[in-house]
């Protein structure tokens, strides 16, 4: 069977193709992420977050080069493809912001929608990792691998903070 593709070519169902597509969906969304990590940490009121968010506009900045590299490695064209996913965490980011004053219950909902931006990439890398490894693109794997671990490393560090940041939201400090 054959896909027809964004660009109008049908491609043959395979599964280099599911790895082209989840790769550029990866890279649109991680594009998308060093501005959302931007804001949120402009937003966040808890200096910690604050920097946590800031460091993760440096690791999506560092993603985003990796994943350049794994398409050259497989001399792919760099291209994006939509992420429903992505946006859809990055409108609630915003709404976020938006609805809730500055403050410990705001840093909390943040949190909230970071940690599940950062499963997304936890479960992204994970899939594209194995699949490289199928394909026997060691090299690109490893990349993909440095990535979910910084994306696992950034979930962990939200999770400690949420443990003090959601205790002063719910004293309503």
């Amino acid at each position: 069977m054959k896909t027809q593709s964004k660009t109008g070519t049908a491609e043959p169902e395979s599964l280099e193709l599911v790895f082209k597509t989840e790769l550029t969906e990866v890279y649109y969304a991680q594009q998308r992420l060093g501005k959302a990590y931007s804001k949120m940490a402009e937003a966040a009121h808890n200096e910690e977050l604050k920097a946590a968010f800031e460091s993760q506009v440096h690791n999506t900045a560092l993603q985003i080069s990796r994943i350049e590299k794994c398409f050259e490695m497989l001399e792919l064209k760099m291209g994006t493809n939509y992420a429903d996913v992505i946006s859809g965490l990055i409108e609630s980011a915003n709404d976020i912001i938006a609805e809730f004053e500055a403050g410990a219950v705001r840093d909390t909902a943040l949190i909230a929608t970071a940690q599940k931006i950062e499963h997304y990439g936890i479960s992204a890398y994970g899939t594209l990792r194995t699949i490289a490894t199928l394909l026997g693109r060691v090299q690109c794997a490893e990349i993909l691998e440095d990535n979910k671990d910084e994306e696992a490393e950034a979930d962990e560090a939200l999770t400690r903070l949420a443990v003090s940041i959601n205790q002063h939201a719910l004293e309503g400090a």
